[in-house]
């Protein structure tokens, strides 16, 4: 059986070196289809990846549906364009395109693992093909807490995309794309003990294009801007900054 893996993981998160605008990317990968049913061979990846995590005494992934619909698109991406990896050919990442899709999570840890195989290869042969490199591995020894997992057969070979996060936390509702020059958000954090601090934008770069404190987004008078949320939390002495979605503020 032929096959080709990837891995992508990281215990923090990289920023996608990419100034294209992360809305056409949105567009271009069609994930519109949000009320797609999982496929058997999504479920049983699942299932798979949690056994392997109660035999190491982790606490099981939990499916989210935002990180599927976001797995499949880039699993069908990938088959219609002709290329395998983290990031399309225009330059936009897994987490650029779930940080644009999923409207509500605040993630603190972001990893993926990447699979093309032969069509007819069953769940089982996908993971142990899958665990063969170790980043792909440590996907499943990681401190992440949900998981969506994408597949897309194409002219003979099945395209399979795992993507894992820890999320923690949810804002009250979903952010919409575009906010007023002024907007307030809410948020639900994993724990009582974690404190919001500060919100900043930044580019597709990781360079800062607005910062406040509270929960006010506002340009401060600066223009019309777009970027990535990001909220910094206290957790007793430290301080973790959680990625959120994209939002043009006008």
């Amino acid at each position: 059986m032929s096959f080709l893996v990837l891995a992508l993981a990281a215990p923090g998160i990289a920023f996608a070196q990419t100034t294209l605008s992360p809305v056409s990317y949105t567009q271009d990968l069609e994930v519109s289809e949000k009320g797609r049913a999982r496929t058997p061979l999504d479920v049983q990846m699942l299932q798979i990846a949690n056994e392997v995590r109660s035999q190491s005494r982790h606490a099981p992934l939990e499916a989210h549906p935002g990180l599927a619909v976001v797995a499949q698109a880039h699993a069908r991406d990938m088959a219609l364009k002709g290329y395998v990896g983290d990031v399309d050919p225009s330059g936009a990442s897994l987490f650029d395109h779930v940080r644009i899709s999923e409207r509500s999570a605040l993630i603190a840890s972001f990893g993926s693992s990447i699979a093309v195989l032969d069509a007819a290869a069953s769940a089982a042969e996908i993971h142990e093909a899958m665990q063969s490199d170790t980043a792909n591995a440590e996907n499943l020894q990681r401190a992440f807490s949900h998981a969506g997992v994408g597949t897309y057969v194409h002219d003979g070979r099945v395209y399979v995309v795992q993507i894992f996060a820890r999320i923690d936390g949810e804002l009250d509702a979903p952010l919409p794309m575009q906010l007023a020059e002024s907007t307030v958000f809410r948020t639900a954090l994993a724990t009582d003990e974690m404190t919001p601090v500060a919100w900043s934008l930044t580019d597709g770069n990781g360079d800062l294009l607005a910062r406040g404190n509270g929960r006010r987004l506002q340009t401060n008078g600066a223009g019309a801007v777009e970027g990535f949320l990001n909220l910094d939390v206290a957790l007793g002495n430290n301080i973790y900054t959680l990625r959120g979605p994209f939002v043009e503020l006008n």
